[in-house]
């Protein structure tokens, strides 16, 4: 009590400094509705001390005496403020408007459950006026659609309130469907709003299932959007079939969207692949005799208005890279029932986008130009990352059930680490086959054994000469790894080979002609450059790091496995891999790479890992360089 009548309090945990700070706040801090505007740092410091101190909980600490006083003093406080910020929210200036939706937001998540069931109502008709009359001030109506969501967040925690709740959400989505039509955080705001929707009352959105995934396809599609691909629009479209919970629902939805990136494939591979693959992956996902599925929203072919040099990379490339990151969240995402995935057309499909290198397919006469061949080459790594994620998201989602398609992904993997040369894309190649390895079990093992440690040895023996990034001056094949880059027809010059090395922590030198050493030797020293037209650059540290990660899950998974044909270059190329990080670091500086971020001290600890794994997991009594590896072990330990 020794606050109650506004003298000294005993301590910051005095419950009654609560209602004290609020009176205060809501007085001297909180603008009159039309008055000056709170600087940024004010309002953050408000913000800051309702949720620090509790100001709108009107709840007592544990086993503290009950105080009808206090009780009264604090919802007398917490009225206040409701009636204070309710009155900015309904102002006619922007300003405050903004100002009272954005506390009233805080109130959603801070008030008690008690004051929260007595004022929701209320309190949403507020926010509701806002999005179906958006305020001239774009950031009010994006601070009432995360406002909205806060409450419906807030309010899916009242089992009792159901009902209600769910009539609520239905009012809502025809103005966010409008508020989708405008573009930057407007849109954004949005479509968290109706994702929220989707996921917490489903059901409010079923008669207005046609509208919302036709907004939803078009945003994914325009142009204005794929210029820097949202991948929010595409998490959106995931969650429809969850709103007609079914089997069909959800294959519908995956089926169609396959219809599409099939479709745009064939425009943008003609002349790059044998004609009838497009066809053929078309009678998988439609066969002979079935009806054709619905199109997919209305389907509106985007970049129609675009030059026919940048319609690939504005409008194409982003399209199937939402399209099929919905098809991964799908993958991957709970789904209440048992669907059926069209496994043959999915990995057909990714099997034809992975496996086009850009080369011109074998014909007397070619069917495309040079420069359509150079916009492909310019974005196939956006692509062929695009569809390693798909691929990474299909053996994750369904594991056990790849089996009867096992064989399949195997030889596509295999064959697509002959062309996969950028360091982004191996270490994702690099994934799938640790993924294969730790969830389709030994036999799978035996199967990848020889492209495993075939690519491993390649990529960790810099001495063997792994061919990972070639800087050549046709102009016919495309060394940047970036896609987001603008392409530029005109080249003023052609690219040259300077006589330096690569700076960073790739620290990647120009390989020479001929060097000395062990095959399984890892270079310590740096390397004399040439200025050749053509020439190597050193396995980047995040690719030696994939490759000793997967050395180390198929040690552990399938170590005893026909182990004459390469356990002993295995276990001398990662005694070696581990000497040399741990002593010299190779030629690395400790920076953190471009790739992935990777240092290294990454480096070390993947080698010593894998090392181990050697040690643990050899068919012999005694492993070969035990002696060492303790040695090595030790050494580390002294040092850190």
């Amino acid at each position: 009590m020794a606050g109650a009548s506004g003298g000294f309090l005993a301590g910051f945990n005095d419950p009654w400094l609560k209602p004290r700070l609020l009176r205060a706040v809501v007085a001297e801090r909180l603008p009159q509705p039309g008055g000056a505007e709170l600087p940024p740092v004010e309002l953050a410091s408000v913000l800051g001390a309702v949720r620090t101190h509790g100001l709108l909980t009107e709840g007592l600490p544990d086993r503290a005496p009950e105080d009808p006083k206090l009780a009264e003093a604090w919802r007398a406080a917490v009225d206040s403020w409701v009636e204070r910020v309710v009155a900015l929210v309904e102002s006619d200036s922007a300003y405050s408007c903004w100002l009272g939706t954005c506390f009233l937001g805080v109130t959603f998540q801070e008030c008690s459950n008690e004051r929260f069931a007595e004022s929701y109502s209320n309190w949403y008709e507020k926010i509701l006026s806002n999005l179906q009359e958006p305020s001239s001030l774009q950031l009010v109506t994006v601070i009432s659609c995360t406002s909205m969501s806060d409450l419906f967040v807030r309010l899916a925690k009242f089992l009792n309130l159901k009902k209600e709740a769910s009539a609520f959400a239905g009012r809502v989505v025809e103005p966010v469907l409008r508020l989708l039509n405008e573009n930057g955080l407007v849109a954004d705001e949005a479509t968290n709003l109706l994702r929220t929707v989707i996921k917490l009352y489903p059901s409010s959105v079923n008669r207005h299932y046609n509208k919302v995934e036709s907004a939803i396809v078009a945003k994914v599609m325009s142009t204005g959007v794929n210029i820097k691909p949202s991948e929010k629009f595409a998490r959106t479209l995931a969650l429809l079939p969850s709103i007609r919970v079914s089997e069909d629902s959800w294959s519908l939805m995956i089926q169609r969207i396959l219809i599409v990136v099939n479709n745009l494939l064939n425009d943008a591979f003609v002349g790059l692949e044998e004609e009838k693959n497009g066809h053929d992956i078309m009678l998988l996902l439609v066969p002979p005799g079935a009806d054709p599925p619905p199109t997919l929203g209305d389907q509106v072919r985007s970049g129609a208005n675009v030059h026919i040099t940048k319609k690939f990379r504005v409008c194409t490339v982003p399209t199937i890279s939402a399209l099929m990151h919905c098809c991964s969240v799908m993958l991957t995402s709970y789904y209440p029932v048992q669907v059926n995935v069209p496994m043959r057309a999915l990995v057909a499909l990714i099997r034809r986008v992975l496996l086009v290198d850009g080369s011109l397919h074998k014909k007397l006469f070619p069917s495309t130009t040079s420069l359509h061949q150079e916009l492909i080459c310019f974005e196939l790594p956006s692509l062929h990352s695009t569809f390693l994620d798909l691929l990474n998201a299909t053996i994750k989602g369904l594991r056990s059930q790849l089996l009867p398609h096992g064989a399949s992904i195997i030889r596509l993997v295999t064959e697509y680490f002959k062309i996969a040369k950028l360091p982004s894309l191996r270490t994702k190649a690099y994934s799938i086959l640790q993924l294969l390895l730790t969830s389709m079990g030994i036999g799978t093992s035996l199967h990848l054994l020889e492209a495993t440690v075939s690519n491993a040895i390649a990529d960790l023996n810099d001495d063997g000469g792994s061919d990972m990034t070639i800087m050549s001056t046709n102009p016919s094949k495309v060394t940047n790894e970036s896609s987001s880059k603008i392409y530029s027809k005109k080249r003023k010059q052609e690219p040259q080979v300077q006589n330096s090395f690569v700076s960073g922590s790739e620290k990647a030198a120009i390989s020479p002609r001929k060097r000395k050493g062990s095959s399984v030797q890892i270079a310590s020293k740096a390397m004399t450059p040439e200025t050749t037209g053509d020439a190597r650059i050193l396995t980047p540290l995040s690719v030696k790091i994939a490759a000793l990660e997967t050395l180390e899950i198929l040690l552990n998974v399938g170590g005893s496995l026909q182990t004459d044909c390469w356990r002993p270059e295995v276990d001398l190329l990662l005694i070696n891999v581990a000497t040399s990080a741990c002593d010299t670091g190779g030629s690395y500086e400790q920076k953190p790479s471009t790739f992935g971020g990777a240092s290294i001290l990454d480096l070390q600890l993947a080698s010593l890992k894998a090392l181990l794994a050697s040690f643990l997991s050899s068919p012999y009594s005694r492993p070969p360089y035990l002696a060492k590896g303790i040695k090595l072990f030790m050494k580390v330990r002294d040092r850190h």
